[in-house]
């Protein structure tokens, strides 16, 4: 029995170690895959031969004067980083926010983040706004969205604490109030109607290497601390009282979750936009591929987010000849039909087992 518990033990492990194998390579893969994708075909030797100058810059081995070496570096290069760093903290805010409000159908945006940061980058455009230069859209739309964000949630605040389902209540409210306000400026003038739409949907044809540093330094920062909560977000998807009754101080890791949620994809729509589905489908194929803790959860969900972003940025690249699909859209068609599927595996009790 000894021998057959430590080969089963042993098997187990071996498969776990696969499937991260597995999704680790796949990431490197469709990285370096996607260099290769965009409207303008580069020859496969090109391609190598930038890369090379990059990594050995005394080599000589491609002229940075180039037609191809702008596209590459300028921009494939921050769309395909931008896509991994975007997808992965999505996801991780995903699974983040489904264990502390317990509901499976939640996600980052639930509670404000995508409504602050729309009105945000409505304002700018409406009136013209440069008092912050060239990065005043990223700055003002994250500053909205971290503030209607605190608005939420001293909205739900009751009695010394703040209950789920105020918090999930208040959101939700508060974000069709912006919404309201922000298709009335957008109704109002009818040249911001060009100007939102590819902000809307969500896109990463203009992200700059100087924002993709400040998104990949912060961003995976707050990914690594929430990583070291993993076992106090195990105990808040078993209840509140369960996690009191553990020794964990429900409110104020609640908030500090929240709070680092709220930084982290604010980041992100500040730059790239609204890109919906990632946070909501994400965690949920994470868990069915690795297991239901939050110590596997939170590492895949990163991930998974990666490879699934970095995959939708290279339709929307391909998908229409000398156009550029906003991202939005193609995560969309993609992540409805599959959330489907999971309501329907909740349903019939599948994935609830």
């Amino acid at each position: 029995m000894d021998i057959l518990k430590s080969t089963l033990g042993t098997s187990s492990q071996l498969m776990s170690s696969l499937k991260w194998i597995t999704a680790v390579g796949a990431l490197v893969l469709v990285t370096i895959f996607s260099l290769f994708l965009g409207q303008v075909n580069i020859p496969f030797q090109d391609v190598l031969r930038i890369v090379e100058e990059q990594i050995f810059p005394f080599s000589n081995a491609y002229p940075r004067s180039g037609a191809y070496w702008v596209i590459v570096v300028e921009l494939r290069e921050p769309e395909i980083l931008g896509a991994m760093v975007i997808g992965s903290t999505l996801a991780v805010g995903g699974a983040v926010i489904q264990s502390v409000f317990r509901n499976p159908i939640t996600e980052p945006y639930i509670i404000g983040i995508s409504s602050g940061a729309a009105l945000g980058a409505v304002v700018v455009l409406d009136f013209g706004i440069t008092i912050l230069g060239i990065y005043s859209l990223q700055i003002i739309a994250f500053t909205f969205s971290v503030a209607t964000v605190m608005v939420v949630y001293l909205g739900a605040f009751r009695k010394g604490r703040v209950p789920l389902t105020y918090l999930l209540l208040t959101g939700i409210a508060v974000s069709l109030f912006i919404s309201s306000f922000v298709a009335y400026l957008i109704f109002t003038n009818l040249k911001l109607q060009n100007m939102v739409w590819m902000w809307l949907m969500g896109s990463l044809a203009q992200i700059t290497w100087t924002e993709l540093v400040i998104a990949f330094a912060i961003n995976w920062l707050t990914i690594f601390i929430v990583a070291l909560y993993w076992k106090e977000l195990d105990s808040l998807q078993l209840g509140e009282e369960y996690a009191s009754s553990v020794g964990i101080n429900v409110e104020r890791t609640k908030l500090m979750l929240i709070l680092l949620v709220t930084l982290s994809t604010s980041i992100c729509v500040s730059i790239s936009g609204l890109i919906g589905f990632v946070g909501l489908v994400i965690p949920h194929v994470s868990r069915i591929i690795y297991g239901g803790s939050n110590r596997v959860t939170i590492p895949a969900a990163m991930v998974i987010g990666g490879i699934f972003l970095i995959l939708c940025e290279d339709i929307a690249n391909i998908a229409i000849t000398q156009e550029v699909l906003p991202i939005g859209i193609v995560t969309g068609v993609i992540g409805a039909p599959f959330f489907l599927y999971l309501l329907s595996r909740m349903a019939g009790g599948g994935y609830a087992t």
